[in-house]
C-alpha cells in the first residue's frame, strides 16, 4: 500500500514562512497608513482602565476643587459665580499656613477683576505670601497682540533647554496670561493648553512648548522643576533629559500619561470648605479640614462642577477633571512612571514573528480543533504579553499582533485545506475500517507515520478475556456465539474508545488496548482504570440482557499494567499493524490471567496504581513473581472510583489488609481468622479464600527460611 504523502516538514515550514511574510507585507501597508491606529487607541484605553484599577495616586498630591457643592454653598451666602478673586486668597493662605510644598491654580485670571482692583490685590498678596504658587498660561497658535509685560514673563518662566531633537516643532504664536499684578506674584507659570488626541481623548500632553525663542513648561513640569530643584533640560528625539535623567516622549514629542484609580484618583477637598476652615482657624474655632491634610502636599486648585466646563474625556473616565490631568503629569514625573510606546520598527518585527510563527504552526498542525485551541492559546498569550508589558509601562500595539495572528491563521488554514485536505481524506478513507478515530487523526496530522518503525514510550496496556468462554461457547450455536461476541465486543470497545484508548487487536473473545499513544495522555493509567470499571459495569447490564434472552451469563477478567514499551507500525512492507510490544505488555497479559488465581475481575500493577491512586479505590492482593520475570510485582484489585466504596467493602478491605500483614509475618492462625472474617462479610470473596488455602498449606508445611512473601505464578 502506498500513499501520496504530504510535503516534508521542511517544505511545510517554508510554506508557513512565505504565507506569514505575505500577511506581514499586507499589515505593513495597513500600519503605515494608520488604518489600525483608532483600534489601537481603543485598546490602549481599555488597558488604562484595567491597570488604573490597581494603582493608587501618590498621596502627596491633593486637589482643592470648586465643585457643585462649593457653588451652592457660596450662593447661599450671596456669592454668585464667577467668584471674586479674594475667594481664592483664603485657600492660598490656608495652604501656606498648613505647610504645603506648592500650590498650582488651574484657573485663568486673564482680565482684571470685575469687583475692582482691590479684589486683585488681595489675591496678589496671597500669592506673594505663599511664595510657591503657580498660575497657568494659555499658549495659542493664533496671532494676537502681545500683552504688556509678555517678554519679561517669558524670560522669567522659560526653561534652560538645549534642543537636540532635530524635530520641527509647532510654534506657538501668542499667549493668554494672567494679568501682570497676579503673574508677577506667582512663583512661575505653566502652559495648560493641552490638545487631545484626534478622537478627543486626553492620553498624552507635551512637557515643553516652543514659544518664539523660549521654551515654556507645562503646568505639571513647572511644579516638578520647583519641588525637585532647578536644572538644565536637553530635548532629544525620544526623551527630555533633566539632570541626565531621561523622560520618554513619543515620536510627536508628547508625554504619555499613566492614570490612577477611577474617576477620582486624588483626594479632593471642597474649595468652600477650605475657605470655611481658614475662617474657623482665624476665629480659634474647629476647622472642617485639619491643616495636617495639606502639610508637605502639592496642591492643585481647579474646577469639577459640571457647569464650569473643565471636565474632559480620558482613557479611564468620560468626565475627568482637567486639573487632575495636570496633577497626573506631575505625579508621573515625581514617581518616574514613564509610559513608553514600542517603536514602529520593533512593533513590525514582533508582527512578523507572530505572522510567520502562526503560518508555520498551521502548516505543521493539520487538526483543525487542536489548531484552533493552540491559536486561541497563542492569542491569549499575546493578550497577556500586551497586558503585562502595559503594567510595566510599555505600550505594545496589541491590535497589530492580533491582526498578524488572525490573518496568518486564516490564510494558512485556507491554503492548508486546499492543498492537503484531499490527502487527509484519502488517509481517513483507507484506514477508517480498522483503526480508531484517534489514530486516524494522528495519521492525518503526521502522514509520515505510515511506515515501519517505532519508539519507546511509557504507556498503559489493557488485556481482557471472558472467563471460561471456550467451554461456554460449546453450548451455543455458531450464530449465537457470534451474536453474543459482537454485542459484548461492541459495548466494551465503545467504552475503551470513548476513554481515549486504542484497540490494538481482538483475539476471539479477548481485547487488547492501550492508552497514551499516538496522542500523549498524561493520565493514561487513570483512563485505563476508568475504562475497566465502566466495562465491568456495562458487562453486568449485558448479563441481565443475555439471561433474559436465554443466553449464558458471562464474566470478564481484566489485567492492566503501566510501563515502558515499544510502540509503532510493525510487520512487513506490504502489511503492518500499529501495536505495542515489550515486557510491560506481557505483564499486563499475565495480570489478566492472575485474576483467576485470586478470584478477582480487575487486576492492576503497582505502577498503574501509583499513577491513578488519587482517583481510584484498590485492595492490595499480593507480591507476585510472574512467569519469565524474577523481580516481584505488587498487584492490586481495582475496586471503584475514589469515594464510591461502600462501608461494607471498606471494612472488608481493612480486614483483608490485616490478614495479608499476618500472612507475610507467617502468623498463620491469625491470618486465617482475619480472612475468615472477610468471608463472613462477603462469602464469595476470592482473595480471602485463596489466602486461607495458602495459610493452611504453610501452617502444615512452612515456607523456606528466607521466604519473602512473594508468590510465584506458574501459569500464564
Amino acid at each position: 500500500m502506498r500513499l501520496n504523502l504530504s510535503s516534508s516538514p521542511k517544505g511545510k515550514i517554508l510554506t508557513g514562512v512565505l504565507l506569514g511574510a505575505l500577511v506581514w507585507i499586507l499589515l505593513l501597508f495597513l500600519y503605515a497608513g494608520d488604518f489600525l491606529e483608532s483600534y489601537e487607541l481603543k485598546t490602549y484605553d481599555q488597558l488604562c482602565r484595567w491597570v488604573a484599577k490597581d494603582s493608587a495616586a501618590p498621596p502627596e498630591i491633593v486637589l482643592i476643587v470648586v465643585d457643585q457643592g462649593s457653588l451652592e454653598a457660596a450662593r447661599k451666602e450671596g456669592i454668585n459665580w464667577p467668584w471674586p478673586r479674594q475667594m481664592y486668597a483664603p485657600i492660598l493662605e490656608f495652604c501656606t499656613s498648613s505647610g504645603a510644598k506648592a500650590v498650582a491654580l488651574d484657573i485663568l485670571f486673564t482680565e482684571p477683576s470685575a469687583y475692582g482692583l482691590e479684589d486683585d490685590k488681595i489675591l496678589a498678596g496671597a500669592l506673594k505670601q505663599n511664595g510657591s504658587a503657580f498660575l497657568p498660561v494659555f499658549l495659542s497658535r493664533e496671532r494676537r497682540p502681545s500683552p504688556s509685560g509678555e517678554k519679561e514673563m517669558k524670560d522669567r518662566i522659560a526653561l534652560l533647554l538645549q534642543d537636540q531633537s532635530k524635530r520641527s516643532h509647532s510654534l506657538y504664536l501668542s499667549s493668554i496670561q494672567p494679568i501682570p499684578l497676579l503673574a508677577n506674584q506667582a512663583r512661575s507659570l505653566g502652559n495648560v493648553a493641552i490638545p487631545p488626541d484626534p478622537d478627543g481623548i486626553y492620553r498624552r500632553l507635551p512637557l515643553v512648548f516652543q514659544y518664539g525663542e523660549h521654551w515654556i513648561p507645562s503646568l505639571g513640569l513647572a511644579v516638578f522643576r520647583h519641588v525637585t530643584g532647578d536644572g538644565t533640560f536637553v530635548l532629544q528625539p525620544e526623551a527630555l533629559f533633566f539632570r541626565n535623567r531621561p523622560i520618554p516622549l513619543d515620536p510627536q514629542g508628547n508625554f504619555l500619561l499613566t492614570y490612577y484609580g477611577e474617576s477620582r484618583p486624588y483626594r479632593q477637598f471642597s474649595a468652600f470648605n477650605v475657605i470655611q476652615s481658614f475662617q474657623a482657624l482665624r476665629e480659634k474655632g474647629k476647622p472642617i479640614y485639619s491643616p495636617e491634610h495639606f502639610r508637605d502636599k502639592i496642591i492643585f486648585v481647579g474646577f469639577t462642577a459640571p457647569g464650569l466646563f473643565d471636565l474632559k474625556p480620558t482613557p479611564i473616565s468620560s468626565v475627568y477633571p482637567g486639573v487632575a490631568i495636570h496633577a497626573t503629569q506631575l505625579a508621573n514625573l515625581l514617581r518616574g512612571e514613564f509610559r513608553l510606546r514600542l517603536s514602529s520598527r520593533a512593533a513590525m518585527m514582533l508582527a512578523a514573528i507572530v505572522a510567520v510563527t502562526t503560518g508555520i504552526m498551521v502548516m505543521l498542525i493539520p487538526n483543525l480543533w487542536q489548531l484552533a485551541l493552540i491559536a486561541s492559546t497563542f492569542a491569549g498569550a499575546l493578550g497577556f504579553f500586551v497586558f503585562f508589558a502595559f503594567r510595566h509601562n510599555l505600550w505594545v500595539d496589541g491590535i497589530l499582533l492580533w491582526a498578524s495572528l488572525g490573518l496568518s491563521f486564516a490564510m494558512s488554514t485556507a491554503f492548508s485545506y486546499a492543498t492537503e485536505g484531499r490527502q487527509r481524506r484519502q488517509i481517513k478513507r483507507i484506514f477508517s475500517h480498522y483503526m480508531s478515530d484517534l489514530l486516524i487523526q494522528d495519521l492525518m496530522k503526521y502522514p509520515e507515520k505510515v511506515r515501519l518503525g517505532g519508539e519507546r514510550r511509557v504507556l498503559t496496556v489493557f488485556f481482557s478475556d471472558l472467563a471460561g468462554f471456550t467451554s461456554l461457547s460449546e453450548k451455543l450455536t455458531p450464530e449465537q456465539v457470534v451474536a453474543l461476541l459482537n454485542r459484548y465486543l461492541t459495548a466494551m470497545t465503545d467504552i475503551i474508545l470513548e476513554s481515549g484508548g486504542i484497540i490494538d487487536k481482538y483475539e476471539g473473545d479477548a481485547i487488547m488496548a492501550f492508552w497514551g499513544a499516538p496522542l500523549p495522555q498524561a493520565d493514561h493509567a487513570l483512563r485505563a482504570c476508568m475504562a475497566a470499571l465502566d466495562n465491568q459495569a456495562r458487562l453486568a447490564e449485558l448479563r441481565q440482557e443475555f439471561l433474559a434472552a436465554g443466553l449464558p451469563s458471562i464474566h470478564a477478567r481484566i489485567g492492566i499494567n503501566t510501563g515502558e514499551m515499544i510502540i509503532g507500525n510493525m510487520g512487513s512492507n506490504q502489511r503492518f499493524d500499529f501495536t505495542v510490544i515489550g515486557d510491560s505488555v506481557n505483564l499486563a497479559s499475565r495480570l489478566e490471567g492472575a485474576g483467576k488465581e485470586y478470584g478477582v475481575w480487575i487486576t492492576i500493577s503497582e505502577d498503574t496504581y501509583q499513577q491513578a491512586s488519587p482517583q481510584v479505590e484498590v485492595r492490595e492482593l499480593d507480591l507476585l513473581r510472574v512467569k519469565g520475570k524474577e523481580k516481584p510485582v505488587r498487584i492490586y484489585e481495582l475496586l471503584s472510583r475514589k469515594g464510591e466504596l461502600d462501608e461494607k467493602k471498606q471494612k472488608l478491605r481493612t480486614l483483608f489488609a490485616e490478614g495479608l500483614r499476618c500472612y507475610r509475618e507467617q502468623r498463620w492462625p491469625e491470618a486465617i481468622s482475619l480472612f475468615q472474617g472477610v468471608l463472613q462479610l462477603e462469602p464469595q470473596d476470592g482473595p480471602a479464600s485463596t489466602f486461607i488455602r495458602r495459610s493452611r498449606e504453610f501452617s502444615q508445611k512452612p515456607p523456606e527460611e528466607n521466604w519473602d512473601g512473594v508468590y510465584r505464578l506458574a501459569t500464564k
